[in-house]
């Protein structure tokens, strides 16, 4: 029941409300199609007791219009299933397009949630794989469990009153006292659908747990690939190869070791369920077998017992054949749930006063378990200022500049500045994208014209790469360090931010060079206030404010005002 519950909290904003009924409607539409099965396996089922009492009868007569019956009705079965599949995959594949945008917005928000997730310890593992795969797996498996559950229902009432007719009463003596069950058929039919059931559940309690973790190991794999492809440089340079083929292999051991629990716990499944259709198939014979003999029944009722037996047998033993499904869907359940718990339980950030222009901070930041870790004096910056701060590894300059950027909530004090803020952290980020798109970012390419993008190259000194601006490759093979930081000035020349903070954005440069690159970005921008983390002294020149922190517990900063 909980599981249904998650469930609901997950969809129901796209299945309730005045938005919804166009989609409610195609849903309709797929269920009476895809249920309208039903009908057919009726129709089909008084076919056979025609046309095998027609047989038994050698009746020519009548079995050849019968075949045509067949025909007809075999025909217009294979159109309506056609178009109920296609409209199924349509209905699914809408409702994953609304799942995707929304997890996507939620996760990639203005809150910068995907960020916060990891900052505060609650991000899932591989949310990703919850994205593109979890969803995937939701919409379709629901669709699928939904339409058989149904039909199933459908099916038990359908073909519960034929078995009914066909039953006769079954009479026995017991205890010197003379029993007759009525529509024993129906009864033999239950009591060995729930006992089917019974030893599914028994035999099968273990797949969702498995296969939840089956998923995270699979997806904890594939990122892991990922990683690796993405340092490919630096696991080569160190010759690291050995190193990381282990890890691949302890990864994959993870994968092969679930495995085996499915395929241990799948493989006694699929023995009684494989058995257990195959005995369906006969058993209703075996019952009906008495009637049959006794004339109570002819040849046709005998096949239209067997077919209703299975049917009957089928929709009562729903639970049997979907057993693995539900459990591969409940895991998938559980999966996005979590997820979406961990973005709801988000502690909120501090609150920052709004400024029109300047930069105003005196805090006190700890870490993530509020144990104290820098102090930073009171600094008032406005337009055009310039502060470099100082200090050795490891002091909290970073994390101070997350603070500055509004991403890091544990610190107490006061923070005030202008939004219009750009924050370039040490870990780079260059997509493959084009060079233009590369440049603008986070602004589309068509906000910024050809001769903007070209004038921010050569003002950083990459002029050579003018005529590659609709280039697009993997840019951090490409590039060099030094070239890669100097794309971050030219993605500050194109943005104008109020404020830019940058952390160690010149490390790769030489002295003479950093120290020319600021002084043109600073002259393009004449009103941006500059916050740079550096270990470069040489670049105080020009710099109006020197922050420097000195080692301590927390690390205390001093504030002097340079000589300009």
């Amino acid at each position: 029941m909980q599981v249904l519950q998650n469930f609901w909290c997950l969809t129901r904003s796209y299945w309730v409300g005045r938005r919804a009924w166009p989609q409610l409607s195609l849903l309709a539409v797929v269920l009476v199609t895809s249920l309208s099965s039903v009908w057919f396996s009726v129709k089909i089922n008084q076919w056979n007791g025609d046309f095998f009492n027609a047989l038994q009868a050698l009746d020519g007569e009548t079995i050849y219009p019968l075949l045509l019956q067949f025909t007809v009705l075999v025909a217009a079965y294979v159109v309506v299933m056609v178009y109920a599949d296609y409209l199924q995959k349509k209905v699914a594949i809408n409702w994953r397009e609304w799942m995707t945008r929304e997890y996507a917005s939620r996760w990639l928000s203005d809150r910068h949630t995907h960020y916060q997730l990891q900052m505060q310890h609650q991000e899932p593992d591989n949310p990703d794989q919850r994205i593109a795969a979890d969803i995937r797996l939701l919409t379709e498996d629901s669709l699928k469990l939904l339409v058989s559950f149904l039909r199933s229902v459908l099916t038990l009432f359908s073909f519960l009153g034929i078995l009914w007719q066909f039953s006769t009463s079954f009479e026995f003596v017991w205890l010197g006292v003379d029993w007759a069950i009525p529509g024993y058929l129906v009864w033999v039919c239950l009591i060995y659908t729930l006992a089917g059931t019974w030893i599914t559940h028994r035999i099968g309690n273990q797949l969702q747990s498995l296969n939840y973790q089956q998923e995270r190991n699979e997806a904890n794999f594939r990122h892991l690939l990922m990683q690796q492809r993405e340092s490919s440089e630096a696991i080569a340079a160190q010759q690291g190869e050995d190193c990381e083929r282990n890890r691949l292999n302890d990864s994959f051991k993870h994968v092969v070791h679930n495995w085996y629990g499915l395929m241990h716990r799948e493989k006694n499944l699929s023995f009684f369920t494989i058995a257990y259709s195959q005995v369906t198939l006969l058993a209703p014979i075996f019952f009906a077998l008495p009637a049959f003999l006794a004339g109570s029944i002819l040849l046709g009722g005998l096949m239209q017992v067997r077919q209703a037996f299975g049917q009957v047998a089928g929709a009562l033993g729903w639970f049997i054949y979907a057993y693995e499904d539900l459990a591969s869907w409940s895991a998938t359940v559980e999966r996005l749930t979590r997820f979406t718990q961990n973005m709801d339980r988000l502690a909120p950030m501090p609150a920052t006063a709004a400024a029109d222009e300047g930069l105003s901070a005196a805090m006190q930041l700890n870490k993530a378990d509020q144990t104290p870790l820098l102090h930073l004096p009171q600094i008032q910056l406005a337009q055009s200022d310039f502060l470099l701060v100082e200090g050795a590894s490891g002091l909290g300059k970073s994390t101070l500049l997350q603070a500055l950027a509004g991403h890091w909530p544990n610190f107490v004090g006061q923070l005030s500045r202008n939004d219009n803020l750009f924050w370039v952290p040490q870990n780079l980020y260059l997509p493959s994208l084009s060079l233009k798109e590369l440049l603008c970012y986070p602004q589309p390419a068509s906000a910024v014209s050809d001769a903007d993008s070209v004038r921010a190259l050569k003002q950083v000194g990459l002029g050579a790469l003018e005529m590659e601006l609709e280039h697009q490759t993997d840019w951090r093979l490409r590039l060099s360090g030094g070239e890669q930081q100097r794309i971050m000035w030219a993605r500050v020349l194109l943005n104008r931010p109020r404020i830019a903070l940058m952390d160690e954005t010149t490390s790769a440069l030489d002295t003479p060079s950093a120290v020319e690159l600021i002084s043109k970005v600073r002259a393009a921008c004449p009103s941006m206030i500059l916050v740079l983390i550096s270990h470069q002294t040489d670049h105080a020149v020009g710099a109006q404010y020197h922050l420097f922190f000195r080692s301590g517990q927390p690390a205390q900063g001093f504030l002097k005002e340079q000589e300009v």
